[in-house]
């Protein structure tokens, strides 16, 4: 008898395996044949390839939106209408002087700042909208080859991460001990259109283990979650990924590795109160993606193919209102000759996505701290 059940048993067991693999392989099956979501940008410009675009960020004025994107190859600023598409206006010429640029590369406009890195002039250069009156630079001393940037304002003081692809031999990536300062961290005070206490807080950046970061440009912070991504852009599927840090510097984990076939590359952020969406970029001539992360869990919630906008570097997301645009637009650079615009309401409902940002959380995060507080006091009186 009790051969006969352990024959049994065996039995079983075996058929529970076997309907477990054909339930895996038809899962796998299934997801390998949905068809991936596509969609074109609603405003596409001109294509110009002389100027070399490489990000892009959103103004928005009593005069108008726009979009403002470096130009790698020509050294300027290139503004676009946002609404448009056509180009409004050509910022800067070349040379190290205040409002000359060499190379400027990453972009970020908060409020009326405009911040611009230049790997060339190895600084961060800070201009005042909407006449773009160059006030300083800065990062001459420690900045080596300076790609990308964020920036976020919290108790009132400003808070600027830069990320520094630098390299000791041409082309080489430097050994995992030495990529200690891949992420510098500044704060300053701006009052009255003056830039005041300008500090340098630290290099950021792992020498061992998966938080190494080797190959550097795109970065974007949460300071809701004490959360700082940078994008890993080694070329090529199961290297390249997202990593994610907090804002003190210490790495938490990674996102996309194993996702992202090309080069994982621009970051934006879509706020939905306190939860919401990250956004990035698998970098492509042939199949350009846009992945869309859970903002707290990273759980990859949808993605969608671009038509007629190709090899994305910079992304930006904007949630302020202009012209048709009542819930803001996601706007991407297309084969750094251009950009495109999305209408992120329109978007997010063909992607079948909830936004809920009736009361998105602020730039200036001393909101939700006190939020935050007050909840502590009174979990702590209902315990009492």
């Amino acid at each position: 008898m009790i051969k006969y059940i352990s024959l049994l048993i065996v039995f079983v067991l075996i058929s529970c395996n076997t309907e477990k693999k054909q339930i895996k392989e038809e899962a796998t099956k299934e997801s390998s044949d949905k068809q991936m979501l596509t969609s074109k940008p609603d405003v596409l410009s001109n294509w110009d390839e002389l100027d070399n675009i490489d990000s892009p960020a959103f103004y928005k004025d009593e005069t108008g939106a726009y979009v403002i994107t470096t130009a790698k190859s020509t050294d300027q600023l290139v503004v676009y209408n946002a609404v448009s598409g056509n180009v409004v206006k050509r910022v800067g010429t070349s040379g190290t002087d205040l409002g000359q640029f060499d190379r400027p590369n990453g972009i970020w406009v908060y409020g009326n700042l405009c911040f611009v890195v230049e790997r060339d002039n190895k600084r961060l250069q800070i201009l005042e909208l909407p006449d773009f009156k160059p006030l300083l630079t800065f990062g001459e001393d420690k900045l080596d080859s300076p790609y990308g940037l964020t920036v976020f304002r919290k108790n009132g003081t400003f808070n600027i991460y830069i990320t520094d692809n630098y390299e000791f031999e041409k082309d080489v990536i430097p050994a995992d001990s030495l990529l200690d300062k891949r992420v510098l961290h500044y704060t300053f005070e701006y009052k009255a259109g003056m830039i005041d206490d300008l500090k340098f807080v630290k290099y950021i950046g792992e020498t061992t283990g998966d938080g190494v970061l080797r190959v550097v440009e795109s970065i974007n912070a949460d300071p809701v979650n004490d959360n700082l991504l940078i994008a890993e852009e080694l070329e090529g599927e199961g290297k390249t990924c997202i990593k994610v840090y907090d804002l003190a510097g210490n790495y938490k984990n990674t996102i996309g590795l194993g996702l992202f076939k090309s080069q994982a590359e621009g970051l934006a952020l879509i706020r939905c109160n306190t939860d919401g969406y990250w956004i990035s970029t698998d970098q492509s001539k042939e199949s350009n993606i846009f992945h869309f992360f859970d903002r707290k869990t990273f759980k990859l919630v949808s993605s969608f193919e671009s038509i007629d906008l190709k090899n994305t570097d910079g992304i930006w997301l904007t949630q302020e209102s202009f012209d048709v645009n009542s819930k803001g637009a996601f706007i991407a650079v297309n084969d750094d000759g251009g950009i495109g615009v999305w209408n992120l309401e329109a978007l997010l409902l063909k992607m079948d996505i909830k936004c809920d940002n009736s009361t998105p959380d602020k730039k200036d995060e001393n909101t939700t701290s006190a939020i935050k507080l007050i909840n502590k006091l009174l979990l702590s009186l209902y315990v009492f």
